[in-house]
Formats: structure tokens, C-alpha cells, sequence
């Protein structure tokens, strides 16, 4: 998630210090102002190099590279031993403290003191007038400071309601723990973390990009205003989160475009009735989201469609089903034209792994990595996305029949 009023490519995720070849940042700036103390004492005497690299919401990555030198003041002076002399026997050697002004002739020939002041402030206004002339806005998507999440200071806010927690909850795992994962980790920089992330302090910006979506982020527009703040609650109050809880009448003010309560209740009931994709049709009753529970029925009349089959009614209506599942699903990550967001999700157009319907339909079912399980699923919501996949985005590579995805996931009912 992202704050509003700025595209992902200009939205700064983090800005991170590096140290001559480190691959390891010494510092990470996370929200402006960007500022950092170098302590040149720590480093050896000679030349380094500060590499500043600018990560946007979007994954693009600007970089700039500063050179300097540092030189120390000798802990002690030495006199009577040269450094690289060759010598034998007895030799009085004198050392002077750095206290003791050490004699004329041995004081070291380098620059001034005050250089070293003046060459520090070049460096450091350097960097201050690179990221002056850096779009910076006033959400900055910044991830947690420690793995642990929760390690930004927060002040406590409005009251928790159990009952919306609990329905984010079940909206979060089934909608967007695909991305931000279970944990609320996410997968940086494409889909930022959400545990100790400071843009959740923003009730109304929350509703909205959860409402309205951007970048990677997939709009929510089915979601009712009782969903919107079901899940605004549970990711500000959840992975060590406190931000507060979101009323409904919090979320109707942020995105008045959302549906009410009043007019989608949470214990009414919406009836849907599609075509089987493979061999009937499917009749399902659910109540909202946010508050209630779920029930379907199915029936089936017609037989299974021929293997491979590319054209005709049924394949058509079996398309048909499958787009439905695959907005529903799918598209948040692999994207609208099966483009995805390699490498976390890869493109679907003109994927040779399509070529496996078994396959297809095992991953679709069982999931993989990144790619979650839908357990739920009929043997009829697998050959219906199934098909749409392998035949979408420019794939031909034919439709799966009923019989084939149940052959392929014998747990998923029918």
C-alpha cells in the first residue's frame, strides 16, 4: 500500500546508504527528512565512497555515488624509526603524544584540520540537495525497521471493534495475504510490508487505496463500507500494529463512492446463479463479507465437455466462468492481461507451462511459493480457470474438461 496523491514510480519505499563496496546498508532512511550522521573516525584512512540508492514503490532504483578521502591525525608521532627503514642494533626511538606538540620538522604535511570540516559539510550537502531536487511526497510507504514489524512508536488510537477484526481477518487471508503474506511482511519493494508500516497511521488514505487501489495494489470496488473498514481495522491492529480501529461511518466518509450497509446488508443475502463451466449450472447464496457466512449449492445436468475442445457453446460458457474466477482470484497478481509481476508472479501470456493441463490444474489447486492454494475450488472452478488461462492473453493450448481436473485434484469436490 501507497500513500494517495502521487504514482507508485515517484513514491519513495526507502532510501539506502552503502559504503564504498558494501553490499550491506549502513543506513536506511524510510521517511524525510532523509538525514544521516558519518562518522569518518570509523573508517580507514584513504578513499570511499558513500552510494546513496533511491527505491521507489514501483521497484525502480535510482542511484548516486559521492567520492571522498578521509585522513586521520596520527595517534602517536614517532621519531627515530622511519617507516620501511632498515636497521640492526640498538635504536632510541621517541614517541610523542598527541597532547605534546610534536617538533616542527616531524609535524605531519597534510591538509588543514578545517579541511576535513569543509570536505564532511561537501558530503553532506551533497546529499541534501539530491534528494531537495527528488519529488518527495507526503506518504512515504516506508517498511518496518526490524524483521519484527511493530518497532514504530504509535500512539494509541481510536477503539478496536472484535467484531470488524475478525471480519478483516477473513477479507485479509482471502484477498490480500497472497501479496502482503500472512505475516504482514509483504514482498518489498512491489508489495511493501504492513507490519510497523507508518502510512496505516492514515485511516481515510488506508480505505482508500484499499477501496481504489494503485500500482501493483488491485482496486476492491465490491468491497462495502462495512468491508473497507473490516480490513482497515484488522492490517492497523494486527503484526504489532495499534493504530486504531475504523468505523464504518470512518470508511463511508473516506470513500463515499463505496456501497453502505444499508443498502448491501451484512446478514442479508445475494443470489448469483452461472452457467457450470464444464457441465451444469451453479446456483450460490452468501451473505456479506464483513459479518456472515457462506453457503453454496450446485448442480450439474450435462456431460463433460470433449478433451481439448477449443470452440463451441460449452467451451465458451467454460471461458466465460473462468474470466469471473480469474478477475476474482487471480488478476491482483498475475494482472488483467496475464502479464504478472515477474519474477514473485510470472506472465501467464505465452507460458509454456500452460502446455500441462494436469499440472495447471494441480498448481491452481494446491498452490506453490508465492502462489496460494485454493482448496475451495470444485473440480468445476479448475477446469473453468483452467481453461480461461490456457486459452487467454493469446494461449491456444485447448479447454480441460471436468473429467481431467478431477483426475488431476481427486480432493476437489465436485
Amino acid at each position: 500500500m501507497s500513500g494517495q496523491g502521487s504514482s507508485s514510480s515517484d513514491t519513495v519505499v526507502r532510501i539506502e546508504v552503502y559504503l564504498d563496496d558494501g553490499t550491506e546498508a549502513v543506513r536506511v532512511l524510510t521517511a524525510p527528512p532523509f538525514r544521516f550522521q558519518l562518522d569518518t573516525a570509523e573508517l580507514a584512512e584513504g578513499a570511499h565512497t558513500v552510494r546513496l540508492v533511491r527505491i521507489d514503490a514501483a521497484g525502480g532504483r535510482r542511484e548516486r555515488r559521492i567520492p571522498f578521502t578521509v585522513q586521520h591525525e596520527s595517534a602517536v608521532e614517532v621519531r627515530g624509526l622511519e617507516p620501511g627503514a632498515t636497521v640492526s642494533g640498538r635504536i632510541d626511538v621517541d614517541v610523542v603524544a598527541p597532547a605534546a606538540p610534536p617538533p616542527p620538522a616531524a609535524r605531519p604535511s597534510g591538509p588543514p584540520n578545517w579541511l576535513y570540516v569543509l570536505a564532511t559539510i561537501i558530503v553532506l550537502g551533497g546529499i541534501w540537495v539530491f534528494f531537495m531536487v527528488v519529488p518527495i511526497y507526503s506518504h512515504v510507504v516506508s517498511p518496518p525497521e526490524a524483521s519484527g514489524g511493530g518497532s514504530t512508536a504509535q500512539a494509541a488510537g481510536p477503539p478496536v471493534d472484535q467484531a470488524l477484526l475478525k471480519a478483516g481477518d477473513t477479507l485479509y487471508s482471502s484477498d490480500c495475504a497472497a501479496c502482503h503474506k500472512p505475516t504482514g511482511e509483504g514482498m518489498p519493494p512491489t508489495f511493501p510490508a504492513l507490519a510497523g508500516n507508518s502510512f496505516l497511521s492514515d485511516a481515510s488514505a488506508v480505505v482508500k487505496k484499499v477501496y481504489e487501489g494503485g500500482g501493483a495494489m488491485p482496486s476492491h470496488p465490491s468491497y462495502t463500507t462495512e468491508d473497507l473498514a473490516a480490513v482497515a481495522t484488522y492490517i492497523r491492529n494486527t503484526w504489532g500494529n495499534s493504530f486504531g480501529g475504523v468505523s464504518v461511518a470512518d470508511a463511508a466518509s473516506a470513500e463515499p463512492k463505496a456501497s453502505s450497509p444499508a443498502s448491501t446488508p451484512a446478514t442479508g443475502t445475494a443470489t448469483s446463479t452461472a452457467t457450470s463451466p464444464a457441465t451444469g449450472t451453479a446456483t450460490s447464496t452468501a451473505t456479506s463479507p464483513a459479518t456472515g457466512t457462506a453457503t453454496s449449492t450446485s448442480t450439474s445436468t450435462a456431460t463433460a465437455t470433449p478433451a481439448g475442445q477449443a470452440a463451441g457453446a460449452g467451451t465458451q460458457a467454460m471461458m466465460s466462468a473462468g474470466k469471473t474466477l480469474y478477475d476474482s482470484d487471480c488478476a491482483s497478481c498475475h494482472q488483467p492481461n496475464g502479464a504478472g509481476i515477474p519474477p514473485t508472479f510470472p506472465a501467464l501470456a505465452g507460458n509454456a507451462f500452460l502446455s500441462d493441463a494436469t499440472a495447471v490444474v494441480q498448481r491452481i489447486f494446491d498452490g506453490k511459493g508465492t502462489m496460494p492454494a485454493h482448496p475451495s475450488y470444485t473440480a468445476k472452478d479448475l477446469a473453468a480457470v483452467a481453461t480461461y488461462v490456457r486459452n487467454a492473453f493469446g494461449n491456444s493450448y485447448g479447454a480441460v474438461t471436468l473429467q481431467e481436473a478431477s483426475q488431476a485434484a481427486p480432493k476437489a469436490g465436485q
